[in-house]
């Protein structure tokens, strides 16, 4: 058993919910283990002595609330002070990163370097007082704000760095942004106007319950008058995600065969192929199937997941062969491995899948932070570049989707089938503003990555009812907020002139 004290602004932490807490080992891959809060102390308890590390949801001054870790540690009799090792984990976060970018002509300013030295003395107080735990948490504390600032500088100064080079190379394109269609609004005028004119890539989500509700009856009308219409005015169409192994994305009709997974296979494989047949000439690109490794209701085993995987993209191969063919990654931290045991972590999931030789021309990832969901908990652009780092080495191309965070602040889950988690933000509640700081930074940091091909955001126009209602670009009477005026600045900015789309 592992014990950890807690403090909050040096008093001892009286309530902390479980529900943003998970261990993780090895390659930051959560593990299951049991814990428990009683009394200002969080125990885990395993029925092995290997290391692992914490990872909970910490509240900084002016960094916000967001989700951080500390160092893989071992088992011993002694307590440790979570505020402590949070601190020292995001210290040794940011000198792993130095030493990486460092080999890319990376240096610190004056202000990085005067952050660096009160981050390191603040903590080597902390450290100085480990017998006083309190004190020695208040002296994290403030380390860790330093800290925190520190790494986001260090991310955003190689992000401009990169960003640059690949601009001198033209390697961001008009059709590297993208956002999703909100199909409900196909036949509202002014909707489709906004979109025509600031989008040339955009993606219709669909499901194979919306198109087979009933067994070999395919309903392709809505999806028909969708694609005519993007197509018609020559912007570039991705399909998907094709496959969800979420209850509410598949038809009730195959649940009759959870326990066959040959006849599921065939079935899938008949179903994608009359849909890409059918629109594969007016489409560009395909998300075939979408987290099969966290969402997986039929209970695969991890072989049948790979073989389901390769099924689905042999399938849309075969009927339109020019057109991108894409898996989807979701919940890229992984930290649903922590408490459901058949499914896989991401990277695992992609590497088996590319080791496979599965037929694919890249992988779609999907990040969307800001609402109290256990899948949206908010990390800080440090967190954020690393995650990205670690998809080169996949040696496939990289498409961002269902990227968004929210322009209003939720202290709690509304959206149905939703479970609900403790509300986070970045550097202060979400609003406007923020929202708009958020996407230019992120933005910078995705195509500053080489492998970075597009990004999608996820709603152009604020939707109520849904996980995240107020992730727009716009409000729904399609108003504009700041991150619209953003993202059309970072395209003037970064896209070549010739290229350059007609505005509204």
């Amino acid at each position: 058993m592992m014990r950890f004290k807690v403090f909050h602004q040096g008093q001892s932490t009286q309530t902390m919910s479980l529900k943003n807490v998970h261990m993780f080992g090895q390659d930051e891959i959560p593990v299951r283990g049991e814990l428990e809060f009683e009394q200002g102390e969080l125990r885990n308890i395993r029925h092995n002595d290997t290391a692992v590390g914490i990872s909970t949801l910490w509240e900084i001054e002016k960094a916000g609330k967001l989700l951080l870790q500390t160092t893989r540690l071992r088992v011993r009799e002694d307590f440790y002070n979570l505020n402590v090792e949070i601190a020292r984990a995001r210290l040794l976060r940011i000198s792993q990163k130095r030493e990486e970018w460092g080999l890319t002509d990376l240096t610190l300013g004056e202000s990085e370097l005067g952050l660096m030295d009160q981050a390191m003395d603040k903590f080597i107080k902390a450290l100085c007082h480990l017998d006083e735990p309190a004190k020695a948490s208040q002296f994290a504390d403030q380390s860790l704000r330093y800290s925190m600032e520190l790494g986001e500088a260090l991310a955003m100064s190689h992000a401009d760095l990169f960003l640059e080079r690949r601009k001198t190379t033209k390697g961001i394109k008009r059709h590297s942004f993208g956002c999703y269609l909100d199909t409900e609004r196909i036949t509202d005028i002014e909707y489709l106007k906004l979109l025509k004119q600031n989008f040339q890539f955009v993606t219709i989500p669909v499901s194979w319950k919306m198109i087979e509700p009933k067994e070999q009856e395919r309903q392709f009308e809505h999806l028909n008058a969708c694609v005519n219409w993007l197509s018609k005015n020559r912007i570039a169409v991705k399909i998907g995600p094709l496959l969800n192994f979420v209850p509410e994305c598949l038809p009730d009709w195959l649940f009759i065969w959870e326990n066959d997974f040959e006849q599921v296979r065939e079935m899938a494989y008949e179903y994608i192929s009359a849909v890409v047949e059918r629109f594969g000439k007016k489409v560009q690109a395909w998300d075939v199937i979408s987290g099969l490794h966290a969402n997986n209701c039929f209970k695969f085993s991890f072989d049948q997941i790979v073989e389901l995987s390769r099924s689905a993209t042999m399938a849309a191969k075969r009927a339109a062969a020019r057109s991108l063919v894409l898996i989807e990654l979701t919940e890229p931290w992984g930290e649903y491995y922590s408490r459901n045991p058949r499914t896989v972590p991401p990277l695992i999931y992609a590497d088996a899948v590319y080791q496979s030789g599965v037929q694919l021309d890249g992988f779609s990832v999907q990040m969307n932070f800001g609402c109290p969901y256990e899948s949206m908990r908010t990390r800080d652009l440090l967190e954020v570049s690393v995650m990205l780092d670690r998809f080169a080495n996949l040696g496939k191309p990289i498409h961002l989707s269902n990227v968004q965070v929210p322009s209003t602040f939720c202290e709690v889950s509304d959206a149905k089938g939703q479970e609900g988690s403790e509300a986070c933000y970045w550097r202060e509640k979400w609003n406007e503003e923020i929202q708009a700081r958020w996407l230019e930074s992120f933005y910078r940091i995705a195509f500053s990555k080489p492998f970075v091909e597009t990004i999608s955001w996820h709603d152009l126009a604020d939707r109520e009812g849904h996980v995240c209602n107020s992730s727009g670009l716009v409000n729904k009477n399609l108003e504009q907020k700041p991150a619209f005026e953003t993202l059309f600045r970072l395209k003037q900015d970064w896209v070549q002139a010739k290229e350059q789309p007609e505005r509204v």
